[in-house]
Order: structure tokens, then C-alpha cells, then sequence
């Protein structure tokens, strides 16, 4: 199920989107059943999740990257100057130091999910036609 993603979506539109559809995905189903029918979707999820958290480095480290040109330019300060700018200052500093230490702990995220990923493909491939066509009980 894959959509084209419209062109004049902003980075931020699009980080939303994508975090809603995991909310939604990990959200617990009616009745307390998953919504999983077959270990092969099993597979294909954590197979999807890998892919998606090996871009979130990437994606953490260009915000970060924006906030430090931002403040290289000038353009991070209140227009008081004082201890305004400087709060604003300090706070551009410490959200890239926190989106470092993300970005870092994503990589790892990404590491073990695409290890899981690895695991499970066996399993993927198990899925017969004629399987599940229910959640399991």
C-alpha cells in the first residue's frame, strides 16, 4: 500500500503523517485482537519499521543541521536583544545536542530492527495462499 506522496508537503507535514500512521498502527485494535493474520506480516512490518527508522538519522541530523545555519545566520535570536537572544540562542544549542544524541540512538534503532528484520525474513517467505484471512484469536 503505497501512496505518492505529494510534492509541496513540508518536512514537518510529512514527520506528522508518518507518526500518525505508527500511532495508528500500534494503537490496540477493536475486540483486543491483532490485526496481524500471518507471521509473514509479522516479517513485513518489522521488514517496513527498518527501513523507515534507517532514514530517521538522516532526517534528525538535517533538522539539526537547519537549526545550527539558522543560528550561523543570524536568524535564531528574539528581536530583543539581550537576555532574550541568548535564551533563544541556548535553546537552538541544546535542541541540536538532543537531536544528536537522537539521531545516534535512532541509528542503533535502526540496527536492531533491521537485525529483527533479517531474523524474520524466513518467515515471510512461509505464507502460504489460502492463509489466514482472520486475526487470530
Amino acid at each position: 500500500m503505497t501512496r505518492p506522496v505529494p510534492p509541496n508537503l513540508s518536512v514537518a507535514h510529512l514527520a506528522a503523517e508518518a507518526a500518525e500512521l505508527l500511532r495508528a498502527a500500534g494503537s490496540a485494535p477493536q475486540g483486543g485482537r491483532p490485526e496481524l493474520l500471518h507471521t509473514a506480516e509479522a516479517a513485513e512490518a518489522v521488514g517496513a519499521l527498518a527501513g523507515l527508522t534507517a532514514r530517521l538519522p538522516e532526517l534528525l541530523d538535517r533538522i539539526e543541521a537547519f537549526l545550527s545555519s539558522e543560528q550561523a545566520a543570524g536568524r535564531i535570536a528574539s528581536a530583543a536583544d539581550g537576555d532574550e537572544t541568548f535564551a533563544a540562542v541556548r535553546t537552538a544549542r541544546d535542541a541540536r545536542e538532543q537531536l544528536y544524541e537522537a539521531s545516534r540512538t535512532a541509528a542503533l534503532l535502526a540496527e536492531a530492527l533491521a537485525a529483527a528484520a533479517t531474523t524474520l525474513a524466513p518467515l515471510g517467505a512461509t505464507r502460504t495462499a489460502g492463509g489466514p484471512t482472520v486475526p487470530h484469536v
